[in-house]
């Protein structure tokens, strides 16, 4: 199946990669499936192309990338939702937000992206965990004209 997309112009897209959200993205619910977008394989960044509005994109990661202690506990309800039985048929991701003028990157550890693998139906989870934030640093430049390295603030 081909698709068009204004970031990353026409792509060929397998069915079986598409991702059904079976509760959309807050703030863009006329986007219900995605494919995910890697522009190479050794990033840790991905897109997640939405496939019903070729302007919308969402730079994503595998949060545990970065905060290894970072869990997602699951409603019943949810599970059920998503058909998950088995949390290893589940991954995750995050939105990732670049500030260009504070040279940093957070990332929405508060809502993260559950998908099953196998059904590859996905949902936005909203956590009421006080530990997470929505705009949990992931790096930031140093602002020290000698020292310009990324920071990594996990």
């Amino acid at each position: 199946m081909q698709i068009t997309t204004t970031r990353f112009g026409n792509i060929n897209v397998k069915e079986d990669s598409i991702i059904y959200m079976d509760d959309v993205m807050l703030g863009f619910e006329h986007c219900t499936s995605y494919v995910l977008l890697q522009d190479s394989p050794d990033t840790v960044f991905k897109w997640m192309q939405a496939i019903d509005d070729p302007t919308v994109a969402f730079l994503v990661i595998n949060p545990n990338d970065f905060f290894p202690d970072y869990e997602v506990e699951l409603t019943d309800e949810q599970a059920k939702s998503l058909e998950l039985s088995n949390p290893h048929d589940s991954v995750m991701f995050t939105t990732v937000t670049l500030d260009r003028e504070s040279t940093k990157a957070t990332t929405n550890l508060v809502g993260p992206i559950v998908l099953n693998v196998q059904t590859m139906h996905a949902s936005q989870i909203v956590l009421q965990d006080d530990r997470y934030t929505t705009k949990q640093t992931i790096w930031e430049r140093s602002q020290s004209s000698t020292d310009r390295e990324l920071v990594k603030a996990a």
